[in-house]
């Protein structure tokens, strides 16, 4: 705690103060499982997304157990939110950094996994884009490959009230009860020590699916109709 900037713990408090009141007070925000949060990392923290909502509602429950965002916290957050340099500045204050999701993103991954080098928590949405309709999506392989190929160990977290409180295109939040479900921690250890062909990390990122899954009501669960493969594009 000590190796901490005064000024960026002062910034965190702050943002994570005004945001736990926000979700407390707006959202009557509940969590459960956060008992299965670990201290320390190396972690991959897999919500679903169904809004901006549960990234920072997410964020700030994790903020308060002591793991301070853009130091023991990191997130994956698309490209056009760092287009505008006030939303840029604090999405970087708070850990968040950026990934192109049209193409092949080399610099998002040397991030990505020098987060879970370093021994920190990387939050990221395998679906890879919000789900439209607040179904889960299918999940991106190359997170199941980078969690078999590290040996890092996963948080399934499942979002249930951001689909309804803003969802895709709406400007405003609606004072809707947001619950976050945090699932014990699993690995993909079936999967180690074995050739990694696509059909094998496409198996394991629907592995990965399915602990999400489990943390979300039944209608929430399955596909959207004539999905195919949405949000699996790769980074």
């Amino acid at each position: 705690m000590s190796r901490v900037p005064l000024r960026h713990r002062i910034y965190v408090a702050f943002v994570t103060g005004f945001f736990w009141l926000y979700f407390r007070l707006y959202h009557q925000l509940r969590v459960e499982g956060l008992e299965h949060l670990p201290k320390h990392g190396p972690l991959l923290v897999t919500p679903n997304h169904v809004s901006v909502l549960e990234v920072l509602a997410l964020g700030t429950t994790i903020a308060r157990q002591d793991l301070i965002p853009g130091i023991h916290l990191w997130a994956v957050a698309k490209q056009e939110l760092f287009v505008n340099p006030i939303l840029a500045w604090f999405a970087r204050g708070i850990g968040m950094f950026p990934v192109d999701r049209e193409r092949s993103d080399m610099s998002a991954m040397r991030a990505m996994l020098t987060v879970l080098r370093d021994g920190n928590l990387l939050a990221v949405a395998p679906e890879g884009t919000r789900s439209p309709t607040g179904q889960l999506q299918a999940f991106q392989p190359v997170i199941a490959k980078i969690a078999i190929t590290r040996r890092i160990p996963i948080l399934p977290v499942g979002a249930t009230g951001p689909e309804r409180a803003l969802p895709v295109g709406a400007k405003f939040p609606r004072p809707v009860q947001i619950t976050l479900r945090i699932g014990p921690v699993f690995e993909l250890d079936e999967f180690y020590d074995t050739e990694l062909t696509p059909a094998q990390t496409d198996r394991a990122s629907w592995v990965m699916r399915d602990h999400v899954a489990a943390l979300l009501p039944k209608w929430m669960r399955e596909l959207p109709p004539n999905s195919g493969r949405l949000g699996a594009r790769k980074l």
